[in-house]
């Protein structure tokens, strides 16, 4: 086992508990696929939304997600899609990482990947997010993570 890959995937398992996105308008609701959580409502003034957050929040919410698929249909459909596959990949890539650094930070590259696009792609309707350190560190983790592991072969 390197050291090296399997600090940057600890990194990232540590960065899903931080803040990866914080409400950036003050909007009283920012509409988004993943600006509520079951337990905390509507994503508030100086709250953050960590990893865990993100996916209670998408993967507890089946009704309103199969009445979004059937309301927008089409292009929105996609958007809603993409974070269904790209959390498990994240998720995946950590703990691949652990253990078999290349394979593992290169799952979860494409994970965050999918994910980025999806929130580029998805866009926000009537607010707008900000990036939090959770979020800069997941990709640093498995950056750093894919490059060391490449290398010291």
């Amino acid at each position: 086992m390197k050291p090296v890959p399997f600090l940057a995937a600890l990194l990232v398992i540590v960065a899903m508990t931080m803040p990866w996105f914080t409400p950036g308008s003050k909007s009283p609701e920012i509409r988004m696929f993943l600006a509520t959580s079951p337990e905390k409502g509507p994503a508030e003034g100086g709250q953050g939304l960590s990893f865990v957050d993100m996916a209670k929040g998408i993967y507890l919410k089946k009704d309103a997600l199969k009445q979004d698929l059937i309301l927008n249909g089409g292009a929105k459909t996609l958007n809603i899609l993409l974070p269904l596959v790209a959390f498990p990949l994240i998720v995946l890539g950590a703990f691949m990482g652990l253990f078999n650094g290349k394979f593992g930070h290169a799952i979860g590259l494409i994970g965050m990947v999918i994910l980025t696009l999806s929130l580029v792609y998805g866009g926000s309707d009537g607010g707008s997010l900000r990036i939090g350190s959770g979020y800069l560190f997941a990709w640093v983790g498995f950056s750093l993570g894919l490059v060391s592991s490449v290398l010291s072969k």
